[in-house]
């Protein structure tokens, strides 16, 4: 009986010291057990497809299908020769207009002249005015510079095609801002939250990066129980493009 105790105690102190070593263990190798593994897909906070404001015809479309360009670099010119002259022409008709009011102010100052026509002189200045700065903004829709840093995701103009207002002739995305869309399952959010962390491992980069929830989605989906979240990846991630996809690794707090 008395080595019966002793074994039990000897076993009872070996558990005594491996438990803190065995939790530590487990600590360690937290991402290894997984709360669940969701798909995801990667998108671009920002994106655009670029318009043509203006009837003209493409002179210069400098990038293709995939190319990196930078805020400020011309994307698309118009030939602009048309609106140039418009311009130039309400110049000079503001101008007229101008010193004719001018005209008719020193004429009244003479009785030469009625005060109506003064007014209405002054109204004609305005109306010029407004022609020019209609002119101006056709000669500066003539030319379409990149918002923001970014890539082209796809083509639908040519050069030398002509085009008219409307008209799709590019689309663009930044490929600096990149989020991860998810859908998870509803009673997550009895701990999922703004800045939990997670891993995601991309098929087709075969790598792991780290992650953290940046928004929450404002409904849960009635039928499938499951609610849409977003998440932004911790640091800058050059070799990651819009389209890919993986799978994201939670883990719930206290497992």
């Amino acid at each position: 009986m008395q080595k019966t105790n002793q074994k039990l105690l000897a076993h009872f102190l070996v558990l005594l010291i491996l438990s803190p070593l065995t939790i530590a263990a487990q600590d360690s190798e937290s991402w290894n057990n997984p709360l669940s593994n969701i798909r995801g897909l990667v998108k671009p906070i920002t994106s655009a497809t670029l318009s043509s404001e203006i009837i003209g015809r493409i002179v210069k479309l400098p990038f293709k299908s995939g190319d990196s360009f930078k805020k400020g670099q011309l994307l698309v010119q118009f030939d602009c020769s048309l609106y140039d002259a418009e311009l130039a022409a309400a110049r000079a008709h503001l101008e007229a207009e101008q010193k004719k009011h001018e005209n008719n102010q020193q004429l009244l100052t003479l009785n030469a002249i009625s005060k109506i026509e003064v007014e209405i002189s002054a109204v004609d200045v305005k109306k010029a005015e407004a022609e020019k700065q209609i002119a101006n903004v056709r000669v500066r829709r003539c030319i379409i510079r990149a918002p923001y840093d970014g890539r082209v995701m796809e083509i639908v103009a040519h050069e030398y095609e002509s085009v008219g207002p409307d008209k799709g002739l590019l689309s663009i995305l930044s490929d600096k801002q990149l989020e991860i869309e998810l859908i998870v399952p509803s009673n997550w959010l009895t701990w999922l939250q703004r800045g939990t962390g997670f891993q995601f491992l991309i098929d087709e980069t075969d790598k792991n990066y780290k992650a953290n929830v940046a928004q929450l989605g404002a409904s849960v989906d009635p039928v499938s129980q499951t609610i849409r979240v977003l998440g932004v990846f911790e640091s800058a991630v050059d070799d990651v493009l819009s389209g890919m996809s993986g799978t994201a690794t939670f883990r719930e707090p206290g497992r």
